[in-house]
This record gives C-alpha cells, structure tokens and sequence, in this order.
C-alpha cells in the first residue's frame, strides 16, 4: 500500500495569509475611497452659513403674508403665480435652480412678473433629476424666500 501524505499548514502560514488578505483589502479600499468625488454641496458653504439668519428672517417673514407665492410644476413648464395683490407693489429678485447632485448645473434667472402675475419657465434645458428652486425675492423693501422641490422625468 502506498502511503498518501496530507500537506497541512502551519499556524504561521495562517497568520500570514491572514495579513496578507488585511493588507489587500486595506490598499484595495484606500484606493477606491481616494478616487471618489468629495466634492460640498456648496462652494462657499462658510459664507452662506454667516448669512443664514438672514435666511430664517426671510422664511418667517414669507410665512407670514396672507397670500403665497406658488411654484407650481407640470411636468413641461414651471410656473411662478403671485397673488394678485402683490402686482401693484414693488417686486424684484431672482429665481435660483439648485441641482445637489452636480453643482455645475445650477443657474439663476431673474424674477420677471408678468401683468397677469404669471412668470413660466420651460424645463427642456434642465437635466432631468431633483432640482430645488429658490425664489430669493424682495417686495416693497422687505426680503422673502420660497422653496419647491421638483424632479424632472
């Protein structure tokens, strides 16, 4: 009869695959990680921070007209409706499209009333995604801020 030699490993070659496959995986991760876009949300996230109070005066102050600014969607055009009492006073501000995914999408448009109170926006250049749109806007000296979310199919 022959004899049939089983090949066992040591305990140290174990401690050694061991460390070996840690080390693969450590390198293997460090490298994915280093390659991935960290890039903020927004540029100058220190400065928009400092005039944020600003931001939460203008929220309040919006939440407190007796009538609303809607932003309204239907999947081709958005539309700005301001209240027909708001069209005989003093309105200017900006229409700001905020894509979080990709900041270099993001534009502004002015806010231009129409005699109906109406401003409408085709989306054909819009990526298709989530879009935050930020009406940043002032009415006879005093700042208001509205905010829709939509997402573009």
């Amino acid at each position: 009869m022959s004899e049939v030699t089983k090949h066992k490993f040591s305990w140290g070659t174990g401690i050694l695959i061991g460390i070996i496959v840690f080390v693969v995986i450590s390198v293997s991760m460090t490298v994915i990680f280093m390659t991935q876009d960290v890039s903020l949300v927004s540029d100058n996230y220190y400065e928009k921070s400092l005039v944020y109070q600003d931001e939460i005066d203008k929220q309040s102050r919006t939440q407190s007209l007796d009538d609303q600014i809607k932003i309204n969607f239907d999947g081709e055009v958005i539309t700005v409706l301001f209240p027909p009492d708001y069209l005989e006073k003093s309105i200017s501000g900006e229409i700001y499209f905020y894509r979080p995914s990709d900041s270099s999408l993001d534009f502004k448009l002015p806010m231009l009333v129409s005699e109906e109170g109406i401003q409408i926006i085709p989306v054909e250049r819009l990526e298709k995604g989530f879009w935050r749109i930020k009406l940043n806007w002032t009415m006879d000296g005093n700042g208001y801020y509205n905010e829709r979310a939509i997402t573009i199919e």
